[in-house]
């Protein structure tokens, strides 16, 4: 079975979604900086320290994507290419820490103190513009995650890009907190000024980054211990090595993420008999140019030839 999707060539790269996620950041916390000082509201506070941690989070990931592609060298033959899932976690636990961590503290002491606001309709209106600019940034990322022609579900479960799932899942994070903070200023408006749904609005949005931050270490996880890739990925994978007329059987394939947007796959093959040196050698060569151009996130490929302990896992005839 061929595993051709249709791939979304006008959208954006990941340089631009990365770009327009920290653009966004940074007015976060330019804007509700300002409104919070002038308005003293727990929700534009809770803005602020997640566009603050959302954009620590992002230079984090763009550092990991640079030093990833450092070459190797003797103490990392293997070049840096995992190193992103580290900065990943890294981004993570920046949002656990530093935005649930502040948004959690000023939710709780407005709890407490139960202040009223100065110009609520100045809040308001900061947070309209912040579902606006979030909503957008969301629809650049949401682009980028479907360019493979995976829906959205299976782009998260299957692909590896920590830099574009990081930013969708960040600028989902504000478009929703805006739009938590806003019923909650509705809400104190129509109640008369209660000041306790600032601070309920304040402690959500906490909440709201806690379970997005384990949603990414969760992600981290997986790529930082080796997950294989999807099933869908090793059948085409397979299809390709066994599109080779020489060889005989696949004993054995695994493939796991090696980086943002590099495989590593490791094959046992069992090639016909009668071939020379030279001609196992053109062989390999046509079974790595028949997987990469298949599959062209496979940038490291090892073949070891007939290793007999397991059976195939399908045959030249089966193929057929």
């Amino acid at each position: 079975m061929s595993d051709e999707l249709h791939v979304d060539r006008g959208a954006p790269s990941t340089q631009r979604v990365v770009a327009v996620s920290l653009a966004v950041d940074l007015l976060d916390i330019v804007s509700n900086l300002i409104v919070a000082m002038l308005t003293g509201s727990a929700v534009i506070f809770a803005e602020m320290a997640q566009g603050i941690a959302d954009a620590i989070g992002s230079l984090l990931l763009v550092v990991g994507e640079r030093r990833s592609r450092l070459p190797g060298d003797e103490r990392y033959p293997a070049g840096h290419t995992r190193e992103v899932f580290f900065w990943a976690l890294l981004s993570s636990l920046t949002m656990l820490v530093i935005g649930s961590g502040l948004s959690f503290w000023r939710g709780y002491a407005q709890l407490v103190r139960l202040e009223p606001l100065d110009r609520p309709g100045l809040a308001l209106a900061i947070l309209v513009v912040s579902v606006s600019t979030n909503g957008y940034a969301v629809s650049q990322s949401y682009r980028r995650l479907q360019a493979s022609g995976l829906s959205l579900r299976q782009a998260f479960r299957e692909e590896s890009q920590p830099l574009v799932k990081t930013a969708f899942l960040q600028d989902s994070l504000g478009t929703a907190s805006a739009v938590v903070g806003l019923l909650s200023l509705l809400l104190y408006a129509a109640v008369g000024s209660a000041p306790l749904f600032d601070a309920l609005g304040a402690l959500t949005i906490a909440g709201m980054m806690v379970a997005f931050a384990v949603v990414l270490i969760v992600q981290a996880h997986h790529l930082i211990t080796g997950r294989a890739v999807p099933r869908r990925v090793l059948t085409s994978i397979l299809e390709a090595v066994l599109s080779v007329p020489e060889v005989e059987a696949a004993n054995s394939l695994t493939a796991t993420f090696a980086g943002s947007t590099n495989v590593t796959v490791d094959l046992d093959l069992d090639l016909r008999e009668d071939l020379t040196t030279a001609e196992i050698e053109e062989v390999l060569d046509r079974v790595r140019h028949a997987i990469t151009d298949r599959r062209p996130e496979v940038k490291h490929l090892r073949v070891d030839l007939n290793s007999p302990p397991a059976p195939p896992l399908r045959t030249e005839r089966d193929h057929r």
